[in-house]
C-alpha cells in the first residue's frame, strides 16, 4: 500500500480484505486502483462517499430501522455495527483488536472504579476483562454488579443478574447516550471508512488523534503487563493477592520489575505508596536484589522468568562486587534481553503462520493454565497458606483464553512501539538460528524438540550478553 495513506499494519490489511469480501458488505461502494488494491477511505462528500450513504440507507430499510429514505442521528453507526461480522476491529496502527461495543471505561468512570477496587486498570481494558480480573482477585460478582448498576443508574433489579446481563445493560445505556461511563474500541466514522469505523482504535488514539489526551491511554494493567512479558510465576495467585486487603490504600509493587524479566508471583509483591511505585518503574536496585535473594532462599520460588534466568544468576553472583553496575549495566542487560526475547516471539508468529502460535501457546502459555484452577489464601508476605479448586470452570476457561489472547496480541504491540529504549539486537548467527527454528516449527510442530531448540537459542543470547558485562 503506497499512495498518500498511512502505512497499514499487516493485520489491518488482512482485516480490510476480510471485510471487503464479506457478504454483509456486498454492494457497498469502494474504489479499486489500477494495481488491484482498494481505497478504504472515501470523503463523505465524494462520489463514493455519497453512494455509501445511499447504500446504508437501503440497508437500514432492510434491517427495518427506517421505512423511508430519511436517516436519523446515529443511524449510520447503528447499521454498520449491526452488520459487522465479528464486532471486533483491528487497529490500523498496531494491529491489536478491540470491541466495537461500548466496553471501555471513560476517564471519570475509570477513576471511580480504580478507587473502589484498589486497582490499576486503564482506558484500554474492556469491562468484561475487568470483571474477570476482579473476580480472579477475590471480589464477588455482586460487588462488581452493584458498582456498575450504581454508576450506570441501572435497574436495581439487576443486582441478582449475571455478568453478561449487567454489562449489556450498561453498554446499551452508554451507547444510547444517556450515560458516559463507557466508550467503544473504535469510534464511528461512516461513510469515510468502508467498515464505518475509525481506522485506529482507542489503543492508538492518543498518538494518532492529537485532540485526545495521552495521559491516560496506557496499554496495560498490572496483570496485562505480566501477560505481555510472558512472565513466570503463579500469575493467577499474584493477580488475586494484588486485589486482596493487604494492599488496601496502597499499590502492589513488583520487587523485581516484570518488564526486566522477573516473575509475576505473590511472594515477590510488596506494598508501596502509589507515587513510589510510579517513580520506581523499571529500575533495578541493590536493595531489591537483596530482598529477592532473601525471598528465594525462604520460599524456593524462582524470581526470574526462564528467558532471563542466566543473566539473573550472573547478577546475583556479581552485584556485591560491582554495585555501581546494578542500576545501569545490569538493568540494561535485562532490558536488552527482554527486547531480544520479544523479537524471537514476534518472528515465530510472523514466519510460522500455520504452527507458530500453536507452538508458543503449547510450549510457554499452557504450563501456566493450572494456576487458574484454584483460589488462594495468603499471609502478609504473599505466601500461599491455602488453596481450593475454583468452582466456575466456565470462568476459568475464559480467563485462560484472555491470558492467551493478551499474550499473543502483546507481542506485535511490543515490537511496534517506537519509544522502546532497547531495540532487538541479535547477531548474524543468532538470526540464522532463529530462521532455522522458524522453518523447523513450520515444517513440524513437534513441541518438546522445538522448545528445546528455542531455549538453547535464548540461552546463547543470554551468554553473549553476560560476556559483555
Amino acid at each position: 500500500m503506497a499512495h498518500n495513506e498511512k502505512q497499514y499494519h499487516s493485520k489491518f490489511t488482512e482485516y480490510m480484505s476480510t471485510i471487503i469480501r464479506h457478504p454483509n458488505y456486498q454492494g457497498l461502494p469502494i474504489k479499486k486502483r489500477k494495481d488491484g488494491s482498494y481505497v478504504w477511505v472515501a470523503p463523505k462528500q465524494s462520489e463514493i462517499g455519497l453512494k455509501r450513504k445511499n447504500w446504508c440507507i437501503q440497508k437500514a430499510r432492510e434491517l427495518k430501522l427506517i421505512s423511508g429514505n430519511q436517516p436519523y442521528p446515529g443511524m449510520y453507526a447503528q447499521v454498520m455495527l449491526a452488520i459487522h461480522p465479528t464486532k471486533r476491529k483491528t487497529c490500523q496502527i498496531c494491529g491489536s483488536e478491540m470491541s466495537l461495543y461500548y466496553h471501555y471505561p471513560n476517564a471519570d468512570f475509570l477513576k471511580a472504579l480504580n478507587k473502589r477496587f484498589h486497582s490499576d486498570f486503564t482506558l484500554c481494558d474492556s469491562i468484561p476483562d475487568i470483571w474477570d480480573c476482579l473476580t480472579s482477585q477475590g471480589f464477588s460478582e455482586r460487588e462488581i454488579a452493584a458498582f456498575l448498576i450504581k454508576k450506570g443508574d441501572l435497574d436495581s433489579g439487576l443486582s441478582e443478574a449475571g455478568k453478561q446481563t449487567v454489562i449489556d445493560a450498561l453498554e446499551r445505556a452508554c451507547r444510547k447516550g444517556s450515560k458516559k461511563c463507557l466508550g467503544p474500541g473504535a469510534m464511528s466514522n461512516f461513510p469515510d471508512r468502508f467498515d464505518g469505523f475509525h481506522s485506529y482504535n482507542r489503543c492508538c488514539r492518543s498518538s494518532q488523534d492529537k485532540g485526545r489526551s495521552k495521559e491516560n491511554l496506557k496499554s496495560y494493567t498490572k496483570d496485562r503487563r505480566a501477560y505481555e512479558y510472558w512472565s513466570g510465576g503463579n500469575i493467577h495467585a499474584a493477580n488475586q493477592f494484588m486485589g486482596s486487603s493487604f494492599f488496601k490504600g496502597v499499590s502492589a509493587d513488583h520487587i523485581g520489575p516484570i518488564c526486566l524479566g522477573f516473575v509475576h508471583d505473590s511472594v515477590y509483591l510488596q506494598p508501596m505508596a502509589g507515587h513510589g511505585n510510579s517513580s520506581k518503574r523499571d529500575r533495578l536496585q541493590a536493595e531489591d536484589i537483596e530482598a529477592i535473594i532473601t525471598i528465594q532462599q525462604r520460599t524456593g520460588i524462582e524470581p526470574m522468568s526462564w528467558q532471563s534466568r542466566l543473566i539473573w544468576e550472573f547478577i546475583k553472583d556479581n552485584y556485591q562486587a560491582h554495585p555501581e553496575k546494578v542500576s545501569d549495566c545490569y538493568q540494561n542487560a535485562l532490558k536488552q534481553n527482554m527486547s531480544n526475547f520479544m523479537f524471537i516471539l514476534y518472528r515465530i508468529l510472523e514466519q510460522c503462520p500455520v504452527n507458530g502460535m500453536h507452538f508458543l501457546v503449547k510450549a510457554f502459555l499452557e504450563p501456566h493454565y493450572p494456576c487458574f484452577h484454584y483460589s488462594y489464601q495468603f499471609n502478609s508476605r504473599g505466601d500461599i497458606i491455602a488453596r481450593c479448586p475454583r468452582h466456575n470452570t466456565e470462568r476459568n476457561q475464559h480467563e485462560t483464553e484472555r491470558y492467551q489472547r493478551i499474550a499473543i496480541e502483546s507481542v506485535s504491540h511490543y515490537i511496534q512501539k517506537e519509544n522502546r529504549n532497547k531495540k532487538p539486537d541479535l547477531s548474524e548467527s543468532e538470526l540464522w538460528s532463529l530462521n532455522a527454528l522458524c522453518s523447523q516449527i513450520e515444517q513440524n510442530p513437534y513441541i518438546p524438540g522445538n522448545k528445546a531448540a528455542m531455549t538453547t537459542l535464548v540461552e546463547q543470547i543470554e551468554t553473549r550478553i553476560i560476556a559483555s558485562l
